[in-house]
């Protein structure tokens, strides 16, 4: 458990220094992220259907709909309205050169990846971080414990993305952003247990962050 926490970041690294830079390879990495199917099916020993559906919980999702419609509502202004506050200390056109260096990500397909981004990677990266990684480490150790390191893993599984982006300050401000993000994810799942819900939030996320890339490049 310990290492998957620490290897969507190692992996990144060596994805970004010998594989060629574009989307698919740089998201190589995220193999790890179907790593919980393996630990179901051979190390206890589940069937390939419950191992792909443990966690998802559709009664409990439904029955929080709404509430759970309210939290992605709520975190998605705060997030379109970070970038709208900050927006003055950020270098746009440095940024958007960022992403078609190093994973060719640009005005020409930003829309197609975006869809990807929004309804299949909030899906991995929810079925592993909370489906897997939280439930698990949460049997390992005490809950302030595992809600900190958790949230700091998936923090820095996304730093990788922007650590040459911001100053240090906003740097910071981010990456705090970023573990709050991961503890509120992790306390509905851990009140839901439903991954639905993690995944629903977790995507509506995602379409502010598209819609500001939308932006960046000068779609919109």
């Amino acid at each position: 458990i310990l290492l998957l926490l620490l290897l969507p970041i190692v992996l990144i690294v060596l994805v970004r220094n010998f594989l060629s830079t574009n989307y698919l390879a740089s998201s190589i990495y995220k193999l790890i992220f179907i790593s919980p199917l393996f630990y179901r099916l051979f190390i206890r020993k589940r069937s390939l259907k419950d191992s792909i559906t443990e966690g998802f919980n559709f009664k409990k999702f439904k029955d929080k709909f709404w509430i759970v419609i309210g939290v992605g509502i709520l975190l998605s202004i705060i997030y379109f309205s970070a970038y709208f506050v900050f927006k003055g200390y950020l270098n746009l056109e440095s940024i958007g050169n960022n992403l078609d260096q190093l994973a060719s990500i640009n005005a020409t397909n930003i829309i197609f990846i975006g869809v990807y981004i929004v309804f299949i990677n909030s899906l991995l990266e929810e079925f592993f971080w909370r489906g897997f990684i939280f439930k698990e480490t949460n049997k390992l150790m005490t809950p302030l414990l595992t809600y900190l390191i958790t949230g700091i893993a998936f923090s820095f599984h996304h730093v990788m993305f922007y650590y040459t982006w911001f100053s240090f300050p906003l740097f910071s401000l981010v990456t705090i952003g970023l573990v709050g993000f991961a503890v509120i994810v992790n306390f509905i799942f851990q009140q839901y247990e439903d991954l639905y819900s993690c995944w629903l939030i977790h995507g509506m996320v995602d379409i502010v962050q598209i819609t500001i890339a939308i932006m960046i490049f000068g779609i919109i």
